[in-house]
């Protein structure tokens, strides 16, 4: 049994869509008694939705950058967390740098609670998301994950930097183009890609990536992975190989 661990936006989706091609390579590989699972910055409600929308079939999920591990049921198998008390100072940084909005994720009863705080009434990150006030940070004790977006590129690189230099101690902040996402420190993408590794009883060499995407390349680099062609250069030569799309590699394996 192999494990399938795909990035969702640029990865499983070209061009806002999943391809006919992408499902029947995704249903021929779960088929053949192999687990497939989207490994994403997006939140459990978020990427359900989605995947839902797109008719994507799937057997577990990795969200906000490794956080949240699911197994398509409403309750985490894991969470990981940070303090709350640095929220107020990262919100502050975030809405005063230019980002549109600061939305914050986190379980809350065993069911995901997601919050935004913005200046602008337009910018609502999703359905999901709850609108507090800058006020109502002190009552979010711990989060999994907060993001943002900004208008341009060198704006969510400045802020990730800025972000990473003062609270590195306690968060690391990922940029996935405009955007930024901020997780418990030691948190990523393979980090939670490992513990459902473990929890399956997978060994390493059985498990697969594909992403394309800054926040994808600390589990390129853990389990020797993939990109696809239209990732980042930076990521692509990273990548052990590079494929059109997800077909491309199962293609290689079944």
């Amino acid at each position: 049994m192999y494990i399938l661990s795909s990035d969702f936006d640029g990865t499983l989706t070209q061009h806002g869509t999943v391809s006919d091609k992408d499902k029947a390579a995704i249903a021929a590989w779960r088929k053949e008694g192999n687990l497939f699972g989207v490994n994403t910055g997006r939140g459990y409600c978020g990427i359900k939705a989605e995947l839902e929308r797109h008719q994507v079939e799937f057997d577990y999920l990795i969200c906000n950058n490794g956080g949240l591990i699911y197994e398509n049921e409403a309750k985490p198998v894991e969470q990981k967390t940070a303090d709350g008390a640095i929220l107020p100072s990262l919100v502050s940084l975030i809405l005063e740098s230019g980002g549109f909005h600061a939305s914050i994720g986190r379980i809350e009863l065993d069911q995901e609670a997601n919050y935004w705080i913005s200046e602008k009434a337009d910018s609502k990150p999703g359905p999901e998301f709850t609108k507090i006030l800058v006020e109502d940070l002190k009552e979010i004790t711990y989060f999994t994950q907060l993001s943002t977006q900004y208008e341009k590129e060198e704006q969510a690189n400045q802020c990730t930097r800025q972000i990473n230099e003062l609270f590195g101690d306690k968060v690391t902040a990922f940029q996935n183009g405009v955007c930024i996402d901020i997780v418990p420190i030691g948190v990523n993408k393979a980090t939670g890609l490992l513990c459902y590794m473990n929890l399956k009883e997978v060994p390493k060499e059985k498990v697969l990536v594909i992403g394309d995407n800054f926040n994808d390349l600390d589990m390129i680099l853990e389990f020797d992975g993939f990109s696809v062609n239209s990732g980042r250069p930076e990521v692509i030569a990273k990548a052990r190989k590079a494929f059109d799309s997800i077909a491309g590699l199962i293609g290689e394996y079944i």
